[in-house]
């Protein structure tokens, strides 16, 4: 693979890494800000799988910037894989 390709791939890497981390922390302060009350129902080692859309339309304008990001990042990481048509194999098959 060549530099500037090798170079394309890992910054995505970085992308789906950073939006993975994002997304843990808008779900972190929903859930000890505007959905702290839901947060008491869940006892030590609960599992649930939380989707963003369940942070919406809250009053708390720090997670609405948050979720705003993570739809920029998400809107960018898709124009990203699609100008240089970045393959899910390509992603798997890359080692840094």
């Amino acid at each position: 693979m060549e530099p500037y390709r090798e170079k394309l791939i890992m910054t995505y890497n970085e992308l789906i890494a950073f939006h993975e981390e994002l997304l843990t922390r808008i779900v972190n302060v929903g859930m000890t800000g505007e959905l702290e009350d839901i947060n008491q129902v869940f006892e030590k080692d609960d599992t649930f799988q939380f989707d963003k859309e369940m942070f919406r339309e809250t009053n708390d304008g720090n997670l609405n910037l948050l979720l705003k990001l993570h739809d920029q990042l998400e809107d960018t990481m898709n124009s990203f894989a699609n100008i240089n048509n970045i393959t899910e194999e390509e992603l798997d098959d890359f080692e840094e």
